[in-house]
């Protein structure tokens, strides 16, 4: 499991063009790869978006290990697989989404220091709404934690049988759901740790 302390040092010691690129600038990118995903509506498009993200990640040099980062979120895209029924042009689009989605995040935190990002965020957003987000960000590594324990669990019950597809289908609803629950519980203990260590709903950031 990639821990938060090796995506920071990366942030810190990468020596790639995107780590020297000042974090204004990549939250704008960020921006206008959010703005691909919900604009493009076609396959073609999309996988030229995952194709330039991918291209950025290894140009990057980051290592391959926090490539899994960018997969996670395909757990709950699964999903619309159900919803969709089985339309395949309807799943490669969501899917496409979500990877693009995740993999400009992870570039991002990747390559630039935590601290540097809220700054710059600071400076255009209203407080509440960039302490959200730290939080946010804070949380994504909690949950990642109890996915694991959840991925573990669901092996020790038989995980994914595709001979047995009810059973399968029953395995993968009861550790979403315990995902969810565990989820909530991490936060709120976080939430509670801050609060009884002066948390007063804003971060105050140094700037560089």
């Amino acid at each position: 499991m990639i821990q938060l302390s090796y995506l920071d040092y990366l942030a810190v010691e990468g020596k790639s063009f995107l780590h020297r690129l000042s974090a204004g600038w990549k939250i704008v990118g960020m921006l206008v790869v959010l703005s691909g995903i919900v604009i493009l509506r076609n396959l073609f498009g999309l996988s030229l978006l995952y194709g330039i993200l991918l291209g950025l990640f290894f140009a990057c040099r980051l290592p391959l290990r926090i490539f899994s980062l960018t997969l996670y979120p395909l757990v709950f895209a699964i999903l619309f697989i159900f919803i969709s029924g089985f339309q395949i042009h309807f799943i490669l689009l969501v899917f496409l989404k979500v990877l693009s989605g995740s993999t400009g995040v992870v570039l991002l935190l990747g390559t630039t220091p935590y601290p540097s990002i809220f700054v710059a965020l600071d400076k255009l957003l209203p407080s509440i709404f960039v302490t959200a987000l730290f939080l946010t960000y804070r949380s994504i590594f909690i949950l990642l934690k109890v996915l694991e324990e959840t991925q573990h669990a669901l092996y020790l019950r038989g995980g994914l049988q595709w001979n047995h597809p009810w059973r399968s289908l029953n395995n993968i609803s009861n550790a979403f759901g315990h995902l969810i629950i565990r989820g909530i519980d991490a936060s709120e203990k976080m939430y509670e740790s801050m609060m009884l260590r002066g948390f007063k709903n804003k971060i105050h950031y140094k700037g560089e």
